[in-house]
C-alpha cells in the first residue's frame, strides 16, 4: 500500500509541473533586437551618413555627423574652367601680348627723306652722301641706292650707271632705321682721271633713287663722264651715320 501511495504521490507531481510550464501568463514570444544604427547615441562609422542625412558628392561625414572644420569643411571642390571664376587674380590665364607684325618700321619712301651732299669732294673724286629722314614718322633704309650722271632732274643716264660695290672690304647690306630727323650715309666713288682719256661729256645733275623706290632725287652736278661702255661710277650700301 505504501508503495502504490508514493507513486501516485509522483504522478500528481509530474501533473502540477506540466501545468505550470502551459500557463499562458508566464510565456515569453521571440526575443527582439534593435538594430545597431537605430540606437540612440550610437555613432555611424566615418564616411556613412547619420540617419535622415543626405551626404553631397565628394563629401565625407565626420565620425558623429559633427563637422569639426568650420563651416563648409567637407565641401566639394570647385575647379576653374575657361569663362569660369579667375581664382589666381586679375589677368591671370590670359593668352600673352604678341607684337603684331606690322609694327616693324616701313620702308623709307622718297617723300619722307631729303638727299644731302655730305662731305667729300672732287680730289679723289670720293663722297659720302646722305639720306635725312625729313617726316615725323620712322622708317627704314636698306641696299643700294641707284645713282647716275645726268643733265636736269628727269634726264636719261649719260655715261654708264654707277656700279655696286659687293666686294669683301665693302659695307655689308643691313637694314638703318630712321627715326624723324636721323641720317644714313652711302658712299659714292668716281673715278675722274678717265676722262682725260676718252670724249667726256659733260653734266650737271646727279640723279639718285633711293633703294627700293621709283622716284629720283637729285643734286646739282657740275662734272665730266666718259660715254657708254666705259665705266667710272661706284656706289656702296647705305650704312648708318
Amino acid at each position: 500500500m505504501r508503495i502504490k501511495s508514493l507513486a501516485v504521490v509522483a504522478l500528481a507531481a509530474s501533473a502540477a509541473i506540466s501545468v505550470s510550464g502551459c500557463d499562458p501568463n508566464t510565456s515569453a514570444g521571440p526575443a527582439t533586437t534593435t538594430p545597431a544604427a537605430q540606437t540612440t547615441g550610437q555613432a555611424t562609422q566615418p564616411g556613412q551618413p547619420q540617419p535622415g542625412q543626405t551626404t553631397q558628392p565628394g563629401q565625407a561625414t565626420q565620425p558623429g555627423g559633427i563637422d569639426h572644420d568650420g563651416p563648409g569643411a567637407g565641401a566639394p571642390i570647385t575647379t576653374s574652367v575657361a569663362g569660369g571664376i579667375d581664382h589666381d587674380g586679375p589677368g591671370a590665364g590670359a593668352p600673352p601680348t604678341t607684337v603684331p607684325a606690322d609694327a616693324t618700321p616701313a620702308k623709307c619712301v622718297t617723300g619722307q627723306i631729303v638727299l644731302d651732299k655730305g662731305v667729300g669732294g672732287p680730289v679723289g673724286g670720293d663722297w659720302f652722301l646722305r639720306f635725312i629722314n625729313k617726316s615725323s614718322k620712322t622708317c627704314v633704309i636698306q641696299g643700294f641706292p641707284g645713282v647716275s650722271q645726268t643733265n636736269g632732274p628727269t634726264g636719261d643716264p649719260i655715261g654708264e650707271p654707277a656700279q655696286r660695290d659687293q666686294g669683301a672690304g665693302a659695307p655689308q647690306v643691313t637694314p638703318v632705321v630712321l627715326t624723324p630727323g636721323a641720317a644714313a650715309q652711302f658712299e659714292f666713288i668716281t673715278y675722274p682721271k678717265q676722262v682725260n682719256d676718252c670724249a667726256a661729256i659733260r653734266t650737271s645733275t646727279l640723279r639718285v633713287y633711293p633703294p627700293d623706290n621709283t622716284e629720283s632725287m637729285w643734286l646739282p652736278w657740275d662734272s665730266l663722264i666718259c660715254p657708254s661702255p666705259q665705266r667710272m661710277l661706284l656706289v656702296r650700301a647705305v650704312t648708318p651715320m
